[in-house]
């Protein structure tokens, strides 16, 4: 997916005065600043409640939910007959902040402060998944080349450590 696409998702999200949160590779680049790197989809955190909205819009733009047996009613990925996917995140807000996905009993959230990052690309100030809970959630699995780019790109920017899976690339 190319910047043009996803700053073109965003306004149309932004005019349906929808809320949403950039994660994954896009959620990094909105920290720097700009793209840096390939991305095969674009990752979005948004109300549990608002997914059939978000499902509409894209449906517009030419996406269309993928059939994923199995998948989590909390997770919908939309593709487009170009081979762009969208893949959305729905949580709902406990009382202490947290972004519950799913099931509470799954420990599966965006922590408390997860949410607050802001960033811009392609002139668009954005919210993002924050930093420091990047680095959390990527060093919760094995680094792919791509992880090993974004964290050090994170880590450089933020002055923050290397989280412990990624320490023996420096």
């Amino acid at each position: 997916m190319q910047i043009e696409q996803v700053i073109i998702l965003c306004r149309v999200f932004e005019a349906a005065q929808l809320r949403f949160w950039i994660d994954g590779g896009w959620g990094v680049d909105v920290l720097l600043g700009a793209a840096t790197r390939p991305h095969t989809d674009f990752d979005l955190a948004v109300a549990f409640d608002d997914l059939p909205a978000f499902q509409r819009l894209l449906e517009l733009q030419g996406y269309v939910r993928a059939d994923r047996p199995g998948a989590p009613d909390w997770n919908w990925v939309l593709r487009n007959a170009g081979g762009l996917q969208v893949d959305l995140h729905g949580f709902v807000l406990d009382a202490h902040g947290n972004g519950i996905l799913g099931d509470p009993a799954n420990n599966d959230m965006y922590p408390a402060g997860a949410l607050d990052g802001i960033g811009a690309l392609g002139g668009m100030t954005l919210r993002c998944v924050a930093a420091p809970f990047v680095l959390q959630f990527r060093n919760g699995f094995d680094p792919r080349v791509v992880d090993h780019h974004d964290v050090t790109m994170l880590c450089n920017r933020f002055d923050l450590p290397l989280p412990s899976r990624f320490r023996h690339t420096r």
